[in-house]
């Protein structure tokens, strides 16, 4: 059973076509990368699986569970976690306060919790200890009491990375986490994701224009055009079929199934 399954999902907005019978599936463990050109709506994507928007057709299923008959509240504790294409990060905060922000929704709190059997002193050591387990294992730790406000750029993008895991997700969106980076940030973000890919447990959705890494570090490519899927496979099938070339290059699909 695939871990993600999106089934002829449609969104439109007014008259504009954002999806159209979108289909593809995501095994446990995977990296999973989706592509095509700029306004392909990969984004709109992301947006129906965080429950953002509101597909106007199709089903979209994680472990299972009908992800379009719950509340967006209800998304991360489920095992969804998304970093975002344009930094969400609070400046004036602290490194370690940033990525602390990201476990609220594995935690608790209320009189009962405080006590009974969690009282929230013991709860914030607890996340606080985790949040810097995580910052060690990205190279951050040394920044955790920097306010974020002035850190380079790459930082910033491997600290929202970090907030991203507190959730302790089973499905990672990444929305461009290469945009802006160097091609040695680009480099070590490729093999970043791969390990905590394999240290948590991760399954991974990655949405990037950056074809080196894609086809690098993917273990299977859904490409989309003008809100439709027109290729799925592992990397090296996806490079040479005729329909991605023209998508790419604008060269003529004549010979293409």
């Amino acid at each position: 059973m695939p871990l993600l399954e999106v089934t002829d999902v449609g969104v439109r907005f007014g008259g504009v076509v954002a999806l159209a019978g979108l289909s593809f599936t995501i095994d446990e463990g995977q990296v999973c990368a989706l592509i095509g050109p700029n306004g392909a709506g990969k984004t709109t994507l992301f947006n129906v699986v965080s429950r953002l928007y509101h597909p106007t057709e199709g089903s979209v299923r994680f472990a299972d569970i009908d992800l379009l008959g719950l509340p967006p509240h209800r998304i991360a504790p489920l095992g969804i976690a998304r970093t975002f294409q344009n930094l969400a990060l609070v400046p004036g905060l602290s490194v370690l306060d940033n990525v602390v922000v990201g476990s609220h929704s594995r935690t608790s709190g209320g009189f009962w919790a405080a006590a009974l059997w969690f009282p929230q002193i013991k709860q914030e050591r607890a996340v606080r200890a985790r949040a810097m387990e995580i910052l060690s294992s990205l190279h951050l730790d040394h920044l955790a009491l920097r306010p974020c406000a002035g850190l380079p750029y790459g930082t910033l993008k491997r600290i929202e990375i970090a907030r991203a895991l507190m959730a302790e997700p089973r499905l990672l969106l990444m929305d461009e986490p290469a945009s802006g980076l160097t091609h040695g940030e680009v480099d070590e973000l490729g093999e970043v994701i791969r390990r905590l890919r394999n240290e948590h447990s991760l399954t991974v959705l990655l949405v990037e224009h950056h074809m080196g890494m894609v086809m690098g570090i993917s273990d299977k490519v859904v490409v989309m055009e003008l809100g439709r899927k027109i290729a799925e496979g592992a990397p090296a099938e996806v490079q040479t079929n005729p329909r991605v070339i023209a998508a790419y290059l604008g060269e003529p699909v004549a010979d293409a199934p």
